[in-house]
Order: structure tokens, then sequence, then C-alpha cells
């Protein structure tokens, strides 16, 4: 058995705004902009426009509760290539998502811790990340949390398939360990 020593990275917390989301997804807020017109409601809706959710075969959409617990440490986190994964808070309290920014396209395989953030969301939120955004679960601050998620079936069917905690690379969803890859885990400060 190998053993890895493990140095957490203490993450300060940065309010979720569209600026600060921008590097990692979409803020989806209250403000909607008229981008389709539907002549059926006229008065009564605004339509707005594709926000650019995006999948590979079927679309999945789920509920998951987020609980609070223990002082939370980061130790995997994954990205999807093809899923551009919509996080809802339906319910619940605020919550802080862990991310590093999409590094594909400049051929990375790992995520980049030095660009690491945590970022807190207000209850009701409602993000969607960009594809190849590393991120962990959310995490559920002081109150559960009740997320609508949008996903992709071969998304849920790899992670269920996993049978265990352990590094994955498929059915888009690269999941890695980051003591065992990166000798690191990220500690975002509740």
């Amino acid at each position: 058995m190998t053993t890895h020593t493990t140095m957490p990275r203490e993450l300060r917390l940065v309010p979720a705004t569209p600026q600060t989301v921008a590097p990692f997804g979409t803020l989806v807020g209250i403000d909607v902009g008229p981008d389709i017109d539907i002549p059926y409601y006229p008065g009564r809706v605004i339509e707005g426009g594709d926000i650019g959710f995006r999948y590979r075969g079927r679309a999945a959409l789920r509920t998951a509760q987020v609980l609070p617990g223990r002082r939370p440490e980061v130790g995997w986190l994954e990205r999807h290539m093809h899923l551009t994964q919509l996080f809802v808070a339906v319910a619940g309290g605020p919550f802080v998502m862990v991310m590093s920014p999409p590094n594909h396209e400049s051929g990375g395989q790992l995520p980049d811790l030095d660009a690491a953030t945590a970022l807190w969301f207000p209850p009701g939120s409602a993000l969607m990340l960009h594809a190849g955004t590393w991120h962990d679960f959310p995490i559920a601050v002081d109150r559960p949390v009740t997320f609508l998620l949008a996903n992709s079936e071969e998304v849920i069917e790899a992670l269920r398939a996993a049978g265990r905690p352990r590094e994955l690379n498929e059915g888009d969803v690269q999941k890695v360990s980051l003591p065992e890859r990166l000798g690191a885990t990220l500690r975002p400060l509740l």
C-alpha cells in the first residue's frame, strides 16, 4: 500500500457573481432578456434564450440533497467534456462549489490547483458549468440543500457503476484523486 503525504490547500470563499463564476460556467439569474419571439403570452411571459445546456446521448434530470457536516476536505475533482452540467438549488441554504477552470484546450489532464476557487452561492442559486470545468459536488454550508441536476445518462451510469471511490475516465467522466495525483486536498474555509 502506498502512503501519500497530503497537504491541504485552504481556499477562501468568494461570493458567486456573474464575473466570479465566468471562468467555470454561467450563473443563471433572475434577469431574463426577451430573446425568443413566441407570440402566445404577450405581456405575461418574457421568453429567454438558450443558456447553452449541452450533453451527449440522453439527458437525465434528477434530484440530490446535500447535507451539511464536518469541515469538508475536497479530495476528488471531475470534469465532463460533453456535458454542461446544471445545478439548480431548489430548497435549502447556501452552498459552496470548489472548481478549477477548464484546461483541456491547452492539453491539461489534471486540474490546476493554483486556479482552484471556492465559490459561495446564496440559497436558490443556479449554476451551469462550462464543458471541462473541474468540480466537486456542491457543499451545504449550514443546512441541507436540495438540487435539481441536469446531467447525461452516461455520466450518471459511469459514476454509479464505479462501485467504490476510484479514479474514472469513462462515460464522459474524468475523476481524479487529488491526494494521489497532486499530493493535496482542497479545504474551503466555511
